[in-house]
């Protein structure tokens, strides 16, 4: 599922008190603790300006979609999307998908593969009843 699929299960469920939870999330601890790894490795990664750490934290939709979008390879253009937080602040975890709120105000959202958790989108700010504005997704 791509990233305004997965947007749109979190809206349907109720995005606003999902951004009013405790960081208690409903899925598996081991999964939302993978998931939150996945992005925190993400948002720091792209901190740090290391591209390749970075596009392997993502799903390959979410890689070439960034690709396509900046004509350049994913590790150098993931270097310049807009991240806010290091620090994940609440994880939930729905089948297989997941989001993860930064104490910046972001959310990433995540798929479950076959590799694991992937991130499909990043950057996203909630607007209301709409899907989120994300700076990089799938």
């Amino acid at each position: 599922m791509g990233a305004w699929g997965t947007m749109r299960r979190f809206l349907a469920l109720g995005m606003a008190a999902w951004l009013g939870a405790a960081a208690a999330g409903c899925g598996r601890d081991g999964d939302e603790r993978d998931a939150r790894r996945a992005a925190e490795t993400l948002y720091a990664a792209v901190a740090e300006k290391q591209g390749q750490t970075a596009c392997a934290t993502l799903t390959p939709a979410a890689a070439h979609a960034l690709e396509q979008e900046e004509s350049e390879p994913c590790a150098r253009a993931v270097t310049s999307v807009r991240l806010s937080g290091s620090r994940a602040s609440r994880v939930r975890v729905y089948e297989s998908s997941a989001a993860v709120g930064f104490e910046g105000g972001d959310i990433a959202f995540l798929d479950h593969t076959d590799e694991g958790w992937r991130v499909s989108a990043a950057g996203c700010k909630p607007m209301g009843q709409e899907p989120a504005d994300c700076e990089l997704e799938d």
